[in-house]
């Protein structure tokens, strides 16, 4: 029997796996006190300010430009500059040539769409999903905050938990940390695509172009429906769709490193975090269960990827075991170095 990575660890009948902590889903973000969140919030903005300097900012305003070019001065042409930017009639009033200068328009939107459903809880090697996702949040928050764009917060399970506006400046970038790791560490509920996804569509509706990124271990299965199925109304593809039709999306998809290999330590009891009742028994001793366990993984994986770019979204994925920043980087420069979509 293929079994699904969605299914987490919850006891097992060997102490070989008892002796194995990282198998058990670690909730390093719980309930905490106003004082100690605000505390934690601080110094989460304060050291994703530190690691997104100037060169990560670059990267991220590079890899979103702004929507078009305003004036910023007319000054004197100096040896260097683009001959095509001399103002011909500047130049023929003054006598010498002058040249005019734009600036990149960042009157820009970015939307950070964070899951915080049950499953996000996971986490094998002493991060959890939720602790990722956060951080990665906070570098964003920190890069579109040093760019001059506003950023905005919606966190989500099967429906919208807790929303932040969008606005300016380091005191705001500094509530969204605090208000992600709040709805991070309240999480408990089913993942649900689609009505987060229906909220940013309204939310942005009548506005400009704007980047949002999905952070989500995209537990939502209604997402890999049939052809049917996906094309309705009520479909989590048909809104991904929408939603990327409109805006500049990116699907940054959470995972652990268990949710693709188990290793040999006997027989493991697995539990879905968000559906309670059923469990399975796999015996992880067994090399043919990995290889199917690892196989279905794989195939799970592939066809999210497919689903993704085919709803018009780019795929970034981000183990939890690691530092966000360098995938964060590697996405930026790759997405700089190809042609701007239309708009």
């Amino acid at each position: 029997m293929p079994c699904w990575p969605r299914w987490h660890c919850r006891e097992a009948t060997s102490r070989r796996v008892r002796r194995t902590a990282g198998l058990r889903a670690e909730r390093e973000l719980v309930e905490l006190p106003a004082a100690e969140l605000a505390r934690a919030a601080r110094v989460l903005a304060v050291r994703s300010r530190r690691e997104a300097r100037d060169a990560f900012i670059g990267a991220y305003r590079s890899a979103f430009r702004g929507g078009g070019l305003e004036f910023e001065e007319l000054r004197p042409y100096v040896p260097g500059d683009d001959l095509r930017s001399i103002d011909w009639n500047a130049t023929a009033r003054a006598g010498e040539p002058f040249v005019k200068r734009f600036r990149e328009e960042r009157d820009q939107a970015l939307l950070l769409l964070l899951d915080v459903s049950a499953s996000m809880r996971f986490g094998s090697g002493g991060r959890s999903l939720a602790g990722a996702a956060a951080h990665a949040a906070a570098l964003l928050a920190a890069s579109a905050a040093g760019a001059g764009d506003r950023v905005g917060l919606v966190a989500f399970d099967v429906a919208v938990r807790e929303e932040v506006p969008p606005g300016r400046g380091e005191a705001h970038a500094l509530r969204i940390v605090r208000a992600a790791l709040a709805a991070a560490g309240a999480s408990g509920g089913a993942t649900g695509l689609r009505a987060a996804l229906e909220h940013a569509r309204r939310r942005e509706r009548g506005r400009r172009r704007a980047i949002v990124f999905l952070l989500s271990d995209l537990r939502d299965e209604a997402l890999l429906a049939p052809e049917p199925e996906r094309r309705g109304a009520a479909s989590p593809y048909s809104a991904l769709s929408a939603l990327a039709a409109r805006h500049d999306l990116v699907s940054v998809v959470l995972h652990d490193p268990r949710d693709e290999e188990i290793p040999a330590v006997g027989s493991v009891r697995l539990a879905d975090p968000e559906r309670g009742g059923r469990t399975l028994l796999l015996r992880t001793g067994s090399a043919a269960a990995r290889a199917r366990y690892r196989a279905a993984a794989g195939a799970r994986r592939e066809a999210l990827e497919r689903r993704l770019r085919a709803a018009g979204s780019d795929v970034l994925w981000l183990r939890a075991d690691r530092h966000p920043l360098p995938a964060l980087q590697r996405f930026f420069a790759a997405r700089s170095a190809r042609p701007p979509r239309r708009r």
